[in-house]
């Protein structure tokens, strides 16, 4: 006889009603669930409050102090000369959302915006000079919904 698993029969691995039934069932519920999938380009998601998006630069409000730069964990801030003053650059790739940097800025320089969608295609698109640091949040789309959480036999929707 064909033995496998330690000792039982080919038939014998599990039972019909946890491999096969429980399975099925699990679908059948799914399939009736309402589906927490919005339609991206056209709807987003509103954000809470307290997100955190990229970091967001006040040229006119910045002392050159060097404080966000020397407290960023991952070196994504640099002091480049801008227009004969030190400012800082800033680079998307290596930033890891911990606001440290709007924390530490002793003249609110630094803030952090709501914008987490980058079209860059290399590595160096992500590298933002002083000039593209400092460009205003783009707007948000007009259409957008919230999460409200409904009763666990229906799941999550939107408003």
């Amino acid at each position: 006889m064909l033995q496998l698993n330690g000792g039982c029969h080919w038939w014998e691995g599990g039972s019909l009603v946890k491999d096969v039934i429980v399975p099925f069932f699990l679908g059948f519920y799914h399939a009736f669930k309402r589906t927490f999938t919005i339609k991206h380009p056209f709807v987003r998601l509103r954000w809470t409050d307290r997100y955190r998006g990229r970091v967001v630069l006040n040229i006119d409000r910045c002392v050159s102090c060097r404080s966000c730069v020397n407290i960023c964990p991952n070196k994504t801030l640099e002091m480049v000369v801008y227009k004969k003053r030190l400012l800082p650059q800033y680079d998307a790739g290596r930033c890891c959302f911990c606001n440290l940097c709007v924390e530490v800025c002793p003249t609110m320089a630094l803030s952090m915006s709501p914008e987490v969608e980058w079209d860059e295609y290399t590595r160096k698109g992500m590298i933002r000079p002083p000039d593209r640091f400092s460009e205003p949040i783009k707007p948000v789309a007009e259409k957008t919904v919230t999460v409200k959480i409904l009763d666990k036999r229906r799941g999550v929707a939107h408003r």
